[in-house]
């Protein structure tokens, strides 16, 4: 009975989750709308074995399928489950990494100030004084 018990909370500890946390991840995705790049900022946590040793796969991924998605798409809640089930498929085909769950934390638009428009309004205040 005692080795039943050890063996079962051996094989618990090997096939237990690991974790990883991606901070601040930032990406340009297209938006249908305005024909332009949107900037996006996210937060991440994926449950899964051994995400750890392979944390540049898990970014490589991450980078890949959040290109595959319109920034119109990726904020709603349809697209958001659409996202975190393509990326942990994805994962599983590309690299064999085992992935439970995503936990999206964060996700929004970063501002998408253009440079011109940042020189423009800098101007408006007495700033850069020129041309």
């Amino acid at each position: 009975m005692k080795k039943s018990v050890f063996i079962l909370f051996a094989t618990f500890l090997l096939l237990k989750a690991d974790l990883l946390e991606v901070k601040d991840f930032k990406s340009d995705i297209y938006s249908k709308t305005t024909n332009e790049l949107q900037k996006v900022e996210l937060s991440l946590v994926f449950e899964g074995r051994y995400l750890k040793e392979n944390r540049y796969k898990v970014l490589d991924a991450l980078n890949i399928v959040i290109g595959s998605f319109f920034f119109e798409d990726l904020m709603t809640s349809k697209g958001k489950e659409e996202f975190k089930n393509l990326l942990i498929k994805y994962l599983s085909k590309k690299y064999g990494i085992d992935v439970d769950d995503v936990l999206i934390l964060r996700l929004l638009k970063s501002d998408n100030l253009k440079i011109k428009e940042l020189v423009k309004e800098l101007k408006k205040e007495g700033c850069c004084k020129g041309k």
